[in-house]
């Protein structure tokens, strides 16, 4: 009984990690240049190019940054269809 209260713990951080790497993979696998796109710092821009480990971002008129696409959080400005709301919404009553 014992090996369950700590082996349960363990398996729900281990699916939560798992699920949002999964996330963050396909969103790197989605980015295109011209994507208006937020960093985990807070930067905005618009990708102006997209390698394999790192993307080129203008944050200002004239001024890129280089950036590793881990850090890309999401693409700013992409409204969220209604489905996904509600799914959300189920998510947080479980």
């Amino acid at each position: 009984m014992t090996i369950l209260f700590f082996l349960l713990p363990l398996l729900f951080v281990f699916l939560m990690t798992r699920n949002q790497s999964k996330k963050q993979k396909e969103l790197e696998a989605a980015l295109k240049p011209g994507d208006k796109v937020v960093t985990q710092s807070g930067l905005i821009g618009k990708l102006i190019e997209v390698g394999d480990r790192t993307v080129k971002l203008e944050i200002a008129p004239g001024v890129n940054v280089q950036v590793l696409k881990a850090a890309i959080q999401g693409v700013d400005g992409e409204p969220k269809p209604a489905a996904e709301a509600k799914d959300k919404a189920q998510e947080k009553k479980a």
